[in-house]
């Protein structure tokens, strides 16, 4: 299968950011290699990692260095009393999650072949804005670009947000596939990192669930609309054959999306040019929840699950497609 020009695109999820792990192994051990990264929330750190050291390997490491270390080391409970006490803006300090990004190689990252996307929302104007290592602002001042990473993975009201010139940012929330598709990718490989609970019992856990579900209804609603305006991409998933009731609510909707769009999509050529590459949104997603794992807290050996999950569920899908 002719992938053409790849993207990748690595959504958020807090510690549930573990399946990106997975799934990139899983791609990275099939060659298959992007020249665009974009990366949102927890993402952003993932996909810079990608660009710092062009494998699979580190990445997990780090990952599997937070899981030895402890929930906490990100996210300490012991900050929240303080911090309702001073009114702060958030609930936890960002102490833990700057001395992970503090250590990125930025200007390694910034001189990569590849380009690294990230998503964050600038509370200031109120809108989305798409950072780009290829900024020559970046390019003269690689440093500059760990607040932007900071900044995508400060999620409202739980980290601070980062100031960035005179603007305030904080987590981009969700994927933004437009700028993927500007760049001319061909194949987009979307990472999704959603877990749905049915029975939460705890009051972040619920909380997080009801955040999760109107998210889904803004990442569906985007992907619909970006199919609209080019009909040309098909959507692509190892689930959306499978019986609608197996599914998660989130692959549910996706599912819905792709018969929707089948009757509108423009004709395309079918194999006569050899040199025709079709254009995809693959999109990976986890299956099955893993229930103490959490956007900020996890159990003893949650991030080792979500990677093997991930990189499972993305070995199966590459196998069909016949890529791996």
């Amino acid at each position: 299968m002719n992938l053409g020009k790849i993207g990748i695109i690595f959504n958020g999820g807090g510690f549930a950011g573990a399946f990106s792990v997975g799934y990139i192994k899983a791609l990275w051990e099939c060659g298959v290699r992007p020249s665009h990264v974009q990366g949102i929330s927890v993402g952003a750190l993932n996909a810079a990692k990608i660009l710092e050291y062009e494998n699979a390997k580190e990445l997990e490491k780090i990952w599997l260095e937070i899981e030895k270390a402890k929930a906490s080391t990100v996210f300490n409970w012991k900050d929240i009393p303080q911090n309702l006490w001073k009114k702060a803006p958030a609930l936890f300090s960002n102490k833990g999650l700057w001395d992970i990004i503090q250590k990125l190689d930025m200007e390694k990252i910034v001189n990569s072949p590849m380009e690294l996307q990230i998503v964050t929302y600038n509370e200031s104007k109120g809108e989305k804005e798409v950072f780009s290592t290829k900024n020559q602002r970046f390019i003269k001042n690689p440093g500059l670009f760990k607040q932007i990473i900071l900044a995508s993975a400060s999620i409202p009201g739980v980290l601070p947000r980062v100031k960035i010139g005179d603007d305030f940012h904080s987590d981009g929330i969700y994927f933004s596939l437009e700028p993927m598709i500007e760049t001319g990718c061909d194949t987009i490989f979307l990472f999704l990192n959603d877990q749905y609970m049915e029975q939460s019992q705890r009051w972040d856990e619920r909380l997080f669930n009801m955040k999760n579900s109107l998210y889904e209804e803004v990442v569906s609603f985007r992907i619909k609309e970006v199919l609209k305006e080019h009909p040309d991409f098909t959507l692509i998933n190892e689930a959306l054959d499978e019986e609608t009731a197996s599914l998660p609510p989130i692959l549910k909707r996706i599912k819905s999306i792709r018969q929707q769009i089948r009757s509108m999509a423009a004709s395309v050529v079918n194999g006569d040019d050899i040199n025709f590459v079709q254009h995809r949104i693959i999109i990976l997603n986890t299956r099955t929840p893993i229930s103490t794992l959490h956007a900020t807290a996890f159990e003893v050996g949650d991030i080792k699950a979500a990677i093997e999950q991930g990189y499972d569920q993305a070995s199966v899908l590459l196998k069909k497609l016949g890529m791996c």
